[in-house]
């Protein structure tokens, strides 16, 4: 007897906990879903209603039919390969030669006099004017692109590591100079893990710029294979609803990013460095 009853309140323990992980995952979704419900259903409210013309604001449900047309018939996979590879690429170049030079500069006050006012002043200027120069140095390609969008994501990495170099606390460096430590030794076994939380935050920067710079570069050289490509002859041919299919994708594509990778690199980087208030 007591044998079923163990047994009967282990089930109901399984069937409480599936419950609580149940609610807890609705939850989740609905906290993280409910504005994009929003919008979509104010969306086709709009376009039920008659508000805009279809050529203007497609329905939801022409824009979703458009896109699997495209991913069924107009290979807009290998375009969405072509886009992320070169946007990983672009984006690692970037972040590796802006984490170098912010390293290498902010240990150096006179490098640091010299070249940090000329990335910030470039910060004033759209990474898209240097497409000309790319151009003519690497011809009309997706080499030209690439290169667009690693310089894109090179100036906020850069400024990003200054700034988190100068935010380092006094006394940890004091303590790591009474230590004994010098010049690239200290640059590795100190600054650069002091640093790391705030590299984070420039990731992100760097990861929302380079996207900027490569779809601007994309539309313009639309020789090369790419999402932009696919936007630019929407527009050619008047096909409001392929532009807006590519701006979903596009969307997607960054709230995945966001929630598989940057998200979750930031909490384990707050957990690993004892941050208070990680989550």
């Amino acid at each position: 007897m007591s044998a079923a009853g163990g047994g009967g309140t282990g089930s109901a323990g399984r069937l409480t906990r599936a419950s609580h992980r149940a609610r807890a995952l609705a939850l989740e979704v609905f906290r993280k879903g409910w504005f994009v419900t929003l919008v979509l259903l104010v969306w086709w409210l709009i376009t039920a209603a008659g508000w805009v013309d279809p050529y203007k604001l497609p329905a939801p449900g022409d824009v979703l039919s458009t896109l699997g047309t495209l991913f069924t018939e107009r290979a807009l996979m290998s375009d969405l390969g072509a886009t992320l590879l070169r946007l990983v690429e672009g984006w690692a170049i970037g972040v590796v030669a802006g984490v170098l030079l912010g390293l290498l500069t902010g240990g150096s006050r006179t490098l640091e006099d010299g070249i940090r006012p000329v990335i910030a002043g470039l910060q004033s200027v759209p990474t898209i004017a240097f497409l000309p120069l790319a151009i003519l140095w690497f011809g009309f390609s997706g080499t030209a692109v690439l290169a667009v969008t690693a310089f894109g994501t090179f100036k906020p990495m850069a400024l990003a590591t200054y700034g988190a170099m100068h935010q380092v606390s006094p006394t940890l460096l004091m303590a790591g100079r009474a230590l004994g430590a010098r010049g690239l030794f200290m640059q590795r076994t100190l600054m650069f893990p002091a640093i790391v939380p705030s590299l984070v935050t420039g990731l992100k920067m760097g990861w929302s710029f380079a996207w900027r710079a490569l779809m601007a570069a994309e539309i313009i050289v639309t020789g090369a294979a790419g999402l932009g490509g696919v936007l630019e002859l929407g527009r050619e041919i008047g096909a409001i609803d392929v532009v807006m299919a590519v701006i979903l994708v596009i969307l997607v594509v960054g709230i995945v990013t966001e929630q598989l990778f940057f998200t979750r690199l930031e909490r384990w980087v707050n957990r690993r460095w004892g941050l208070v208030g990680a989550r």
